[in-house]
Order: C-alpha cells, then structure tokens, then sequence
C-alpha cells in the first residue's frame, strides 16, 4: 500500500522537474528574443536620426535654393536692362547678349530688350 502513494509523488516531482526545465528553456529563448527585438529597436531608432538629419539638411538646401531665386527674380531683371544698356555702347557685350537669346534695339532714345 505504500508504494502507490509513493509513484504518485513520484511521478509529480519527476512531472514538476520536467515542467520546471521546460520553464527554464522558455526563459532562455524569450530573452533572447528580446535582446534581438532591443536591437531592431536600437537600429530603428538610428535610422530615425539619420532620416530626421536628412530632412533638416534637404530644408537647409531647399531655403538656400529658394533664397537664390529669389535673389535672381530681383536682380536679374535689373541686371539685364543694364547690360543691354550698356551693349549700345559695348558691340562683344551685345553679341554676347544675341548669343543667348537677347535682341538689344533702340527706340526712341529707350532700351528695349526681347527674349524670344
């Protein structure tokens, strides 16, 4: 009568040993994976910086080009009335201005330029 009691706790303990081991074996692979997932994360979040780096470089670029046009809408306007003016005078400067498009004709003591 004593051996039945016996394989009963027995078979518990050897049960709660082996459920305890598997345990052991989940622990192992749960942190594994989130030593992996804390790396993605790690890898996510610099390519985050890299990104906002970049976007604040292309915004850099972006106000430098606008500024530029700006710069050139309000100056080249003048800039050329100017040199037209001065190729009445200056005959390499009206060729260089007829090379690239501009035709320089006087008209009543006035500049006119035309771009055709």
């Amino acid at each position: 009568m004593k051996t039945v009691p016996f394989f009963i706790s027995t078979g518990t303990a050897v049960l709660c040993l082996i459920l305890g081991i598997w345990l052991f074996v989940l622990g192992g692979k749960t942190q594994g994976l989130q030593s992996e997932l804390q790396k993605l994360q790690q890898e996510a979040q610099n390519q985050q910086q890299n990104l906002q780096l970049k976007q604040q470089q292309l915004q850099e670029q972006m106000a430098s080009i606008n500024e530029g046009n700006t710069i050139s809408q309000q100056v080249g306007p003048a800039l050329l009335k100017d040199m037209a003016t001065l190729s009445l005078k200056n005959e390499k400067l009206k060729s260089l201005l007829s090379k690239h498009g501009y035709n320089v004709e006087v008209k009543a003591d006035e500049t006119k330029k035309e771009n055709p």
